[in-house]
């Protein structure tokens, strides 16, 4: 299943010192800061088809996922939660909420997805078992 990612290379270090080729090295590079429909493997790798004959794989930290229009998160009592990435930092959502005619109840405020894994990890993570000796 392909999802919308945005190529987020903060340090090319690494991928200079794994790739002996130039020409895909400036792959890498042109599509630093570009959106892209891409797969994801099972281990959080992302492969994006930069051209026909040519792909790039990225590693987790080298790309966010972009919601691109409002989604629905869910309900809040008669209200809708809505997220989307958020335009002006990559590392942060979007979240408003609307009511049933759509119109705007609460404007969007931004907040670090990691502060949103955070507190789903809090709020509906699975309790450890503790080990009884």
């Amino acid at each position: 299943m392909k999802k919308r990612i945005k190529v987020t290379i903060a340090d090319f270090t690494h991928l200079t010192e794994n790739l002996n080729n130039p020409e895909e090295l400036a792959l890498y590079e042109t599509a630093n800061g570009n959106t892209y429909d891409a797969e994801i493997e099972h281990d959080g790798y992302a492969i994006v088809d930069v051209t026909d004959e040519d792909y790039i794989e990225l590693a987790p930290g080298e790309y966010q996922l972009m919601i691109e229009e409002w989604t629905t998160a869910g309900q809040i009592g008669e209200w809708t939660l809505q997220t989307m990435s958020d335009p002006a930092d990559d590392k942060a959502l979007l979240y408003r909420t609307v009511d049933k005619a759509g119109t705007e109840i609460q404007a969007p405020q931004s907040l670090p997805k990691q502060v949103v894994e955070l507190v789903a990890n809090t709020w509906f993570g699975k309790k450890a078992k503790k080990i009884e000796e």
